[in-house]
């Protein structure tokens, strides 16, 4: 009887695995895992196009144009604003479609996914020719005139930037140019020169009314010389007596003249400091000067300091005065080393 009981219980427990065998069978036959592949909007797609680089996945897209654009995107990006004529990479860039297996289990397509989502990279070098636009600038030629006054400028052409395109050979590594050759250049518009008059008349020391004005001296050494003095002292014509050292007295263009020799230091500190600031320089003829003028003494009652007068000597320039003003306020004293 025991061993009956025996037998049974065994029975009983083969028949209950036996069945939950079944069941468990039964309930696997009810699962059928979901194929797909989860898309960076949260869509569900069947199917992927994997955009690689040589043997480099680069990623996915959920359908064959957007394939596409992603690898025209890819070859734009580093390319960058250079025409590239005629080119190559050392890694195709292309794309094939994926199909999933129907056991493909769902945490595989997240996975799938979230590789899209990394935006995974690689090496890409473009060689190639790349064609460029250079500005060829514009140079600026100067021409003399007497149309104007010396110091002046004017611009007669403007001038104007030409054009030139530029072939290279060049590599591109990962959008960084590290290599470039220029091969060929090409002149499209020629370039046209900027013409600037400047100006070579000089200044005779007059005004508009005939009457002469002081003229600032820009010379720095042998004023004598000059063209600047030769032209400021030309603007007045003498042909009567010239005061010299065995000529102490003479009547000279503006009235008496005569002559003297003197520390002209004090002189000079006024005259600066009335804005002047001209060079002191004794001509060859032993007359003194004060930029481009003679110096003189005259009287300050018609003949103010800073005033330009004729004497014998050329244009003088009145920086003193003396007792002799007093008694003839035309009379002018002519500075000098004799």
């Amino acid at each position: 009887m025991k061993d009956l009981l025996n037998n049974r219980y065994a029975t009983y427990i083969l028949l209950f695995l036996l069945a939950l065998n079944i069941v468990v069978v039964g309930i696997g036959a009810l699962v059928q895992w979901n194929t797909y592949a989860l898309a960076p909007d949260g869509q569900r797609i069947k199917q992927v196009y994997a955009v690689s680089a040589g043997e480099t996945l680069l990623g996915y897209a959920p359908s064959r144009d957007e394939a596409e654009e992603a690898v025209k995107y890819i070859i734009d990006d580093y390319v960058g604003d250079m025409v590239l004529t005629e080119g190559k990479t050392n890694l195709d860039i292309q794309y094939e479609r994926l199909k999933f297996g129907r056991h493909l289990q769902t945490r595989d397509g997240r996975e799938i996914a979230e590789q899209a989502l990394k935006k995974p990279t690689c090496e890409i070098v473009i060689i190639g020719t790349v064609l460029e636009t250079e500005v060829i600038e514009k140079d600026t030629v100067t021409k003399e005139t007497d149309e104007l006054m010396k110091g002046e400028t004017e611009v007669r052409e403007e001038g104007e930037d030409g054009k030139r395109s530029v072939s290279s050979d060049v590599v591109i590594e990962n959008g960084k140019v590290t290599s470039k050759k220029t091969i060929k250049k090409k002149v499209i518009k020629e370039d046209k020169d900027k013409v600037v008059m400047v100006g070579t008349k000089l200044d005779d020391g007059l005004n508009e009314d005939g009457s002469y004005r002081f003229v600032p001296c820009t010379v720095e050494e042998d004023i004598e010389n000059s063209e600047e003095y030769k032209a400021v002292q030309g603007a007045f014509d003498y042909n009567g007596p010239v005061l010299s050292r065995s000529r102490g007295t003479i009547t000279g263009p503006s009235g008496k003249e005569t002559y003297y020799n003197l520390n002209m230091s004090g002189c000079i500190s006024i005259m600066n400091g009335r804005g002047f600031h001209e060079p002191y320089w004794v001509r060859s003829d032993g007359v003194k000067m004060y930029g481009y003028y003679v110096m003189c003494a005259a009287g300050l009652s018609i003949r103010p300091k800073g005033s330009i007068v004729e004497s014998s000597n050329g244009l003088a320039i009145v920086v003193d005065t003396g007792g002799f003003a007093s008694r003839n306020p035309r009379q002018l004293d002519i500075a000098v080393t004799w």
